[in-house]
């Protein structure tokens, strides 16, 4: 089942899709070239690609903080063209896709995120928002379709599992973990993931628990 929203006929510039398109739109030769001075230039500054990479992408995070999705994905593809083996242009198309509710793309640059990183502390990141990914185009499928919607919500549960495996200590894992357990009407278990965030030192918005507290009072 595709759950990709996306339309057929997108009009939008070819710089405001991941990688510009690639491979299934060809890089015309014009471009290539701009390409290669935007890396010469880029490198000659910060005196090498993974240095610039790593500008471009933080570029990119300030406009999608600012929630310029546009001009968070062309800055997530400078940093891409200038370094294709750096996790974090595609942790960025996961995340910019998914605000456009194109859960299909988003997910697969989250998973090519997940294969590239290799520091410690940035992995757990990139898996819990691997587990929000999949948790949130869970809701985008149908009461209707429950199997299809219970896949990937367990796909969501398996990483915030490996997550906070990985690290106990990292409190908004627990609460994201809480946030797709609660969708998932599972009240005892959100309750649980709910105290292991606020052990680690994460203040639950009271909201959240108003609504936990409706479907099931809290234990303690």
């Amino acid at each position: 089942m595709s759950i990709s929203v996306a339309a057929q006929t997108d009009k939008r510039r070819i710089d405001n899709f991941p990688m510009y398109g690639q491979p299934d739109i060809v890089r015309p030769e014009h471009l290539k070239i701009l390409d290669e001075h935007f890396i010469a230039t880029a490198v000659k500054t910060y005196g090498s690609r993974a240095k610039a990479s790593q500008a471009w992408y933080e570029q990119g995070e300030e406009f999608l903080r600012q929630n310029n999705l546009d001009f968070a994905m062309r800055r997530y593809n400078q940093s891409w063209l200038l370094d294709p083996n750096n996790h974090q242009p595609y942790w960025g198309f996961g995340r910019v896709l998914l605000r456009r509710k194109e859960c299909d793309s988003a997910l697969q640059q989250f998973a090519k995120a997940r294969e590239l990183v290799n520091d410690k502390f940035q992995r757990v990141a990139v898996m819990s928002d691997s587990g929000v990914a999949y948790g949130f185009c869970a809701t985008l499928i149908p009461h209707e379709n429950p199997k299809e919607r219970n896949k990937y919500f367990e796909r969501a549960n398996r990483q915030f599992a490996e997550t906070t495996r990985l690290n106990p200590g990292y409190a908004v894992a627990w609460y994201r973990w809480a946030q797709v357990l609660l969708e998932q009407k599972q009240a005892k278990e959100t309750w649980e993931k709910v105290r292991r965030a606020q052990s680690a030192g994460y203040t639950v918005p009271e909201d959240f628990l108003v609504r936990l507290r409706q479907l099931m009072p809290d234990p303690k």
